[in-house]
């Protein structure tokens, strides 16, 4: 059967304008604080030349109704360039991330770009009200979710998968040829390291711009940074410090390679200046209480130590010493940990080699 050419061009208009509106940023109308809230994000639509502030409502109600909503930056260059995206807040507690975006902001804010720079300053909205690292649901059933662990899920049945769902699809897929992911340690410390693809050329390029001192190669589909990967987008997780806590080198150090890393893909111009980690590896051991009591940690981080080193002294109640956790080999102590409280199990540090 032949298709007239009157309806087919018709049909094909159809599809194209359809096409088109898919790609808008969809405004609802509504206003938040006098910022405009938005359901889907496309910066190719957006004006060039200026700093958008959104709400991007995430889909999907609590108990009482209401909708959750993100901070989203977009910094949009009078030049075209390459998308970048930023993302903080992930886990919830971990807090050198959120200052960590607001400095970069400020600093974009005050030169001119070639391409544009997304940042979603508060990622898990619940997990922030209640000052934890999950997603925390509303409803009275209370199983927290790791949203790091489905950040493209498809199936989206529970409210954090819904959650997760719409802040991928609507939010982030589209809108980046690079990503960084922040986060911090928890519950340990850590110092300036990267989760990262060194089997990636893109991707250990991309890392090697931010002077870190621990590259640990992994892969993952189910983190912010592996959904990026999967999808042919160069991305890492960065991890700055420690959680709850404001650590200011760790945060300048990071918004020095956040920028050296934009002056990397002429995003803003400036002299780059590319490093290797310390440690670049593959190869992490972790050292877990054998009791319960309180642990006294004997080494600090970037320690370097030999096997069978002494890392941890336990108590018990009545202070008398149960054990001594040495190093379970030759390497650099990457996470110690923070409170001195531990149940048999608990991670209380880290070495990779």
């Amino acid at each position: 059967m032949k298709i007239k050419p009157l309806i087919l061009a018709t049909a094909m208009s159809s599809l194209t304008l359809s096409a088109s509106v898919m790609a808008e940023t969809v405004f609802n109308g509504d206003q938040i604080q006098g910022k405009p809230v938005i359901t889907k994000l496309d910066v190719e639509s957006l004006a060039p030349g200026k700093n958008h502030e959104f709400y991007f409502r995430v889909a999907g109600q609590n108990n009482a109704g209401q909708h959750y909503y993100l901070p989203v930056s977009v910094l949009k260059g009078e030049k075209t360039g390459k998308k970048v995206m930023f993302t903080a807040g992930v886990h919830a507690n971990e807090m050198n991330p959120y200052l960590t975006v607001h400095q970069i902001k400020q600093q974009l804010a005050e030169q001119p770009l070639s391409g544009t720079v997304t940042i979603v300053h508060q990622f898990n909205i619940p997990g922030l009200i209640a000052n934890v690292r999950e997603f925390v649901p509303s409803g009275p059933v209370k199983v927290n979710e790791n949203l790091n662990r489905q950040a493209s899920i498809e199936q989206a049945k529970t409210s954090g998968q819904i959650y997760s769902h719409s802040i991928w699809n609507d939010l982030l897929k589209d809108n980046a040829d690079y990503a960084v992911d922040m986060h911090t340690a928890n519950p340990t410390t850590f110092p300036l390291f990267a989760y990262t693809d060194l089997s990636d050329p893109a991707v250990k390029e991309m890392t090697r711009q931010f002077d870190i001192d621990v590259a640990f190669s992994s892969k993952s589909n189910v983190t912010v940074d592996g959904a990026y990967s999967a999808i042919g987008v160069p991305a890492f997780t960065l991890e700055i410090g420690s959680r709850d806590v404001y650590e200011p080198e760790l945060v300048d150090r990071a918004v020095w390679g956040s920028m050296n890393f934009l002056r990397h893909i002429k995003v803003i111009e400036g002299a780059v200046e590319t490093s290797t980690a310390a440690v670049e590896t593959e190869h992490w051991e972790d050292v877990r209480a054998e009791f319960g009591g309180f642990v006294v940690p004997r080494v600090k981080l970037l320690d370097k130590v030999t096997k069978g080193d002494l890392m941890f002294v336990q108590y018990d109640a009545f202070g008398h010493e149960v054990k001594r956790y040495t190093s379970p080999n030759d390497g650099v102590v990457i996470q110690v940990i923070q409170n001195p409280m531990a149940e048999s199990g608990s991670q209380l540090g880290s070495i990779v080699y």
